[in-house]
């Protein structure tokens, strides 16, 4: 899997082109969890699978999930929360997509990582 420039990342800023599908490689990470480091490619997706959220996905050298996170834009689910994101969990990490701001709202390990 390679880049196709359609999601382009520097630190927590993501310009992302006008696209109905946006899912994209942004990079090369390290991920250490429980005193491992995992080398990984980053692969973000963009409310292609649903509305107001975006997800990374670490894959490592066999294409498998290491770590998985989620962030909601910041008015996702309103209706349903009563606040925005910012208000409902200020602490957390954010990042900015095209000057929209998405929360982070939890993270995935895999047990492949536990094998």
């Amino acid at each position: 899997m390679s880049a196709k420039s359609d999601i382009i990342r520097n630190g927590s800023e993501i310009t992302a082109a006008d696209k109905p599908f946006l899912l994209d490689v942004v990079g090369r990470y390290e991920v250490k969890i429980g005193g491992k480091v995992y080398d990984t490619i980053c692969v973000m997706d963009i409310e292609t699978y649903d509305g107001g959220v975006v997800s990374e996905q670490y894959l490592d050298k066999n294409g498998r999930t290491i770590l998985w996170r989620r962030f909601n834009r910041n008015d996702w689910a309103k209706d349903r929360y009563k606040k925005n994101w910012t208000e409902i969990l200020p602490e957390n990490e954010r990042i900015t997509v095209n000057g929209e701001v998405y929360v982070h709202w939890y993270d995935c390990i895999t047990d492949y990582i536990y094998e």
